[in-house]
């Protein structure tokens, strides 16, 4: 496979700029997922490194190969879409087969690629019936197959599970990470959904605007996001932004006072902010306990998961929030519900959305 190299990547459409100076070093054999809200660009940088678009500046290289004006063909990629673009009246091996006839390609040769992407998917069984015989999930293996068979040196996928229902879409997800892992192979993937990224990627890019807000592995973004946005945007369910005032710095950290009057110390670095601004304190609903911290909410709706109690409701001031309390937990709707969090949990953004870094920890003395 191959390395995927992004240089200062920008897109244009007339007047209006949907990708920003991108630049990523993508590495052999790891699978990455583009991930943001719709419009954020995803898709737009999936199709120009495929070739489908035509970037307004900037180069891409894959194997150290400048392949910026190749042709899609001439890239060494394969593109799963969407939609799973099958021919009805062809067999699951003649769909299949179809690129590597295109190709000319020796009879042994392409029975012997076939062969072995349809144990792969297991579709072994399924290569004499006709894309209407299979299931969803079964239809966009065939599609993946397609992709094998070329032995491109970059996968890329472009929300393939989107169409599936949410158990089939589970399933999938498990299925794609086998393949990275059977195939060795560079992936990019394009997604909406932070549990697909969460679950499958060795890192994220995490978009907004046509920018990049972060790059890193999933639990580097869970534990220590660089903004708001990449705070609220990863984790399910999402983070609880409170707004509060700073009320002084010292050794310890950040006093702070939230609304409902709450005070808490933070142990974060303060350099950006001063007595008086407004900050946002950032409280994931899984790092909240039951107990007498300071926090009470009303429970407006209740969601038992079994394993999980999900609760919503609202602080004092009218501020939402949420906590993901144990399955068993003894909370009523309509009832009051007191809460508490550890300061070290607590996320703290500025103004402008970034996050204030957090103190280190003291060193050992021996």
């Amino acid at each position: 496979m191959a390395t995927l190299d992004l240089t200062s990547i920008s897109k244009s459409f007339g007047s209006a700029k949907v990708l920003h100076d991108i630049s990523l070093a993508i590495e052999d054999k790891e699978f990455v997922v583009f991930v943001g809200p719709s419009g954020c660009g995803k898709s737009t940088l999936l199709r120009i490194i495929a070739g489908l678009e035509e970037a307004t500046s900037g180069q891409i290289f894959i194997g150290g190969d400048d392949v910026s004006d190749a042709h899609p063909v001439d890239r060494g990629i394969s593109m799963v879409f969407q939609s799973y673009a099958l021919y009805p009246h062809l067999s699951v091996y003649e769909n299949i087969a179809f690129p590597l006839r295109v190709q000319k390609m020796d009879k042994p040769e392409m029975d012997a690629r076939i062969k072995r992407a349809a144990d792969i998917l297991q579709l072994t069984d399924k290569l004499d019936l006709k894309p209407g015989q299979l299931s969803g999930g079964q239809r966009q293996r065939v599609a993946i197959g397609r992709s094998i068979v070329r032995n491109p040196r970059v996968f890329l996928f472009d929300e393939p599970l989107s169409n599936l229902d949410a158990a089939l879409r589970g399933d999938m997800r498990v299925e794609l990470s086998q393949l990275h892992r059977s195939l060795d192979a560079t992936m990019v993937y394009v997604t909406h959904d932070q549990v697909e990224a969460m679950t499958m990627a060795d890192r994220i890019v995490v978009l907004n605007g046509g920018r990049v807000e972060q790059f890193g592995t999933p639990m580097e973004l869970y534990h220590h996001p660089k903004t708001k946005f990449v705070a609220s945007f990863i984790g399910q369910p999402n983070m609880n932004l409170i707004p509060a005032t700073v009320l002084g710095t010292d050794a310890t950290g950040l006093s702070v006072e939230m609304e409902g009057g709450h005070r808490l110390v933070l142990p974060v670095e303060a350099t950006s902010v001063a007595t008086g601004d407004r900050v946002e304190v950032g409280i994931r609903p899984e790092h909240v306990t039951p107990g007498d911290g300071g926090f009470e909410i009303e429970v407006n709706v209740l969601e038992r998961l079994g394993g999980v109690s999900i609760t919503y409701g609202k602080l004092r001031d009218g501020t939402r929030f949420c906590a993901s309390l144990p399955g068993d937990a003894r909370v009523t709707e309509g009832a009051p519900l007191s809460l508490a969090v550890a300061p070290e949990d607590c996320h703290v953004f500025d103004a402008s959305g970034d996050v204030l870094r957090r103190k280190a920890a003291p060193a050992l003395v021996a």
